[in-house]
């Protein structure tokens, strides 16, 4: 009897025997040579790559199992879109060379590792590590990161800040928030701690006050996304409109992203999440007396499928009926909270005005007679507070495109179990097999996750499109943008590890 699994291998074997020319491995290793160099980002921070020697042979690892109709569904489109794209001759050109569709594990596991960066913090501050890694699916990628250490003379620790935004309708909103948004909250931050105007009321509840400023932050950054920099440039002298007149300001007005923020004062152990949207922060706590790993959620997905949100909406606009539809801002917008999004905060004068102008077009505003009182979406934060204890391991930011493939237990505990190997003197060689039978919607779902990768956000990465099931992951890391974007997401994790090991 063939099984899915044998099924789903022949499928791919045949694949590759049909559209791919053999490379032989050195030539491969050359190839991607660049990818395994190691470099230095931060002058105090050691940086780290994994060589290729750590990239388990074929057939080793967890596999990840699921039906042949799915690894069909993967390989049939990408051999269909590259048909296409090569109209009605064959794939291969001249030389009679084939080109490869489908990744060999070895390239795929050196596309997953292109971007991880391992930084290792010398300056006993309490965070000792932290490791990053995006894979894309858009072209170009819509997520983005940052991350900003500020030594704080007056305490003896440092303000550690840790960004994630994960744009949506082009990339232009996250990328100025990577640049922009931690010099906004820090600047609050500032005032907060000098007890500057608004914030001298406050400066006896700490709690309060830094929540606030971080709050403060995020709104003033939004408000120059899409109320002042449009000002300027609609007021801008000499200017008759037209396509030839938009600038950054604008594309980062029409286009949006969600954020998430960790700010973390070492001196006293603090940590605040700040979310704007559906990414998430998950903590990581080992129980002392079980040794048993467990998430501890610090953010909530604001989208048009939590009460909270609705009933926020509701209140922000009585009367109105219908704002969330199928789960989204009118029907479109799942997020409930984003910053840019301008359709969904401007009124309808502005919009008119602005897509005549620019555009040459009128365009109907989200909702049709139904949008009234905007503005429907926010960038405004919920900001949590966590004091950091000895049981705190390690902290996960990521973009949806994590938690859609992983529940936050399967996170922690896939990050745990790495750590529990490392100090227990294993390599991720010797740590290969983790199965788990889960009850998803009713119906018994086996998973096996694999432990190759040193870079705990390529570890959680790898396990969310396929783990050890090389004949997915492959599939998975093949598909071209855009037709990726059906399967994947654009995915960024950062993981930051507490103590001093």
């Amino acid at each position: 009897m063939i099984t899915n699994r044998h099924f789903s291998q022949r499928l791919l074997n045949a694949s590759w025997r049909f559209i791919s020319h053999k490379t032989s491995l050195s030539q491969k290793n050359q190839r991607y040579s660049h990818i395994l160099q190691p470099y230095s980002r931060i002058k105090f921070i050691s940086t780290f790559r994994e060589a290729s020697d750590n990239i388990p042979p074929n057939g080793q690892g967890i596999r990840y199992v699921v039906g042949s109709a799915a690894i069909a569904g993967i390989g049939g489109s990408i051999y269909y879109y590259f048909k296409k794209k090569k109209g009605n001759q064959s794939i291969g050109n001249s030389n009679n060379q084939h080109h490869k569709i489908i990744l060999s594990p070895l390239e795929a596991t050196l596309k997953l590792r292109e971007n991880q960066l391992s930084f290792l913090l010398q300056r006993n501050n309490g965070v000792y590590r932290y490791d990053t890694n995006q894979l894309a699916s858009n072209n170009p990628i819509e997520d983005t990161k940052c991350e900003l250490i500020v030594p704080n003379s007056k305490s003896g620790g440092d303000r550690l800040f840790f960004g994630i935004f994960d744009g949506h309708a082009g990339w232009n909103t996250s990328q100025l928030l990577s640049k922009k948004l931690i010099p906004y909250v820090k600047e609050q931050l500032d005032k907060a701690y000098d007890g500057y105007g608004e914030y001298s009321k406050l400066i006896s509840n700490k709690e309060e006050l830094i929540s606030k400023a971080i709050r403060n932050g995020f709104t003033e950054l939004d408000e120059e996304i899409v109320i002042h920099s449009i000002d300027r440039l609609l007021n801008t002298p000499n200017q008759s409109g037209g396509i030839s007149y938009i600038n950054e300001s604008l594309l980062s007005a029409l286009s949006g992203s969600c954020a998430i923020l960790a700010y973390i004062d070492t001196a006293t152990n603090d940590l605040y999440i700040a979310c704007t949207g559906d990414s998430r922060a998950v903590l990581g706590v080992k129980d002392p007396k079980t040794g048993e790993w467990k998430p501890i959620p610090l953010s909530e997905d604001q989208t048009g499928r939590n009460e909270r949100e609705i009933e926020r909406l509701d209140k922000e606009h009585p009367g109105e009926s219908n704002i969330i539809s199928k789960g989204r801002v009118f029907g479109g917008l799942e997020p409930t909270r984003a910053f840019g999004d301008s359709k969904y905060k401007w009124d309808k004068d502005l919009q008119e005005m602005i897509y005549s102008k620019f555009f040459n077009e009128k365009r109907n505003v989200p909702g049709g007679e139904r949008y009234k009182t905007p503005p429907y979406v926010t960038a405004r934060p919920e900001v949590t507070h966590h004091k950091i204890g000895s049981d705190d391991k390690f902290l996960v930011l990521a973009t949806d495109g994590l938690w859609e493939r992983l529940s936050n237990a399967e996170v922690i505990e896939l990050i745990g179990l790495l750590i529990d190997g490392r100090r227990n003197g294993k390599n991720s060689r010797e740590i290969t097999v983790i199965q788990k039978d889960l009850n998803v919607n009713g119906s018994k779902q086996h998973k096996e996750f694999a432990f190759v990768d040193e870079n705990a956000a390529t570890h959680l990465i790898r396990n969310a499109l396929g783990g050890a099931a090389e004949d997915v992951l492959c599939a998975m890391l093949s598909l071209p943008s855009p037709m990726s974007r059906r399967w994947r997401d654009d995915i960024t994790v950062t993981v930051v590890f507490f103590g001093k090991d």
